[in-house]
């Protein structure tokens, strides 16, 4: 291979490597990281904001992450968390990912009112509380979100996307 071939190549596999993270559950200041501080009323209203958002579409409220060459970090639509900045990074770029708007609510909060303990546990309200963190979404494989044809049609998959919730610089 020519050093005028080798140079893309290298860029490229220098941004895969760069992901670093996986759907493994981090809680910042357990861990890896500092501890954010976040108001856990403000983390569940990140969650039902996102709820709310799902149940305002017509249409089954997706979040689509498209195929990229690096790691992209998106902000989370969620306008007055207070202290919570809700992320979603795409921690596979090579594939299309796309995940429900509730799929990423119960990943933060569990399920909203009526979820079980153990899923309240499992999400990152409940296994990291005010420190913040990072884990896989949580995907309801059943979702008829996910049997559509439009979604079938995407060749988007629902994985690949990892919720961070950290400190709001601006809070």
């Amino acid at each position: 291979m020519r050093p005028t071939t080798l140079a893309p190549f290298a860029a490229f596999s220098v941004a895969l490597a760069a992901c670093g993270e996986t759907a493994m559950l981090v809680c910042y200041g357990r861990d890896g990281g500092t501890a954010q501080n976040l108001d856990p009323e403000e983390i569940s209203y990140v969650a039902g904001y996102l709820r709310y958002l799902a149940s305002e579409s017509a249409t089954p409220a997706m979040w689509t992450m498209p195929t990229e060459f690096d790691c992209v970090e998106w902000t989370l639509p969620v306008p007055g968390g207070g202290t919570v900045l809700a992320l979603a990074k795409h921690i596979t770029p090579r594939i299309n990912s796309s995940v429900t708007y509730e799929d990423l609510a119960r990943t933060i909060d569990g399920g909203g009112e009526g979820a079980s303990e153990a899923d309240i546990k499992d999400s990152l309200l409940g296994a990291c509380g005010s420190s913040g963190g990072m884990v896989g979404v949580k995907v309801d494989a059943n979702a008829p979100a996910y049997h559509t044809p439009e979604y079938l049609a995407s060749k988007a998959r629902p994985e690949g996307i990892i919720v961070k919730l950290v400190r709001n610089p601006e809070a």
